[in-house]
């Protein structure tokens, strides 16, 4: 992932391209980065460059929030981002 990052920055901020580097931003008051462009432009790029296997979906883990707690082993806001890349794996879908 680090060797992805650092292919990431020649891509952008170049002084021939109008493009700048993706930042993570937070949303809230906390300090949480929920606003993660630089994340899905590393992921991106290691999907895009890989070339055995191909990846029909990206998981992500994400550990957000305060301590629910003192000394929990989990946070307020942790989460699992599914994201699938081939929509011929989407068989179907519902609406809670």
């Amino acid at each position: 992932m680090k060797k992805s990052f650092l292919n990431t920055c020649p891509n952008f901020g170049d002084h021939h391209s109008d493009l700048k580097i993706p930042d993570n931003i937070s949303a809230e008051e906390n300090g949480d980065l929920l606003i993660r462009r630089l994340d899905c432009a590393v992921i991106e790029l290691i999907v895009k460059t890989k070339k055995r296997p191909k990846f029909d979906s990206v998981r992500g883990v994400f550990w957000e929030g305060g301590l629910p707690y003192p000394n929990a082993g989990f946070r307020k806001k942790n989460h699992i981002q599914i994201c699938i890349r081939n929509t011929n794996c989407i068989k179907g879908y519902f609406r809670p």
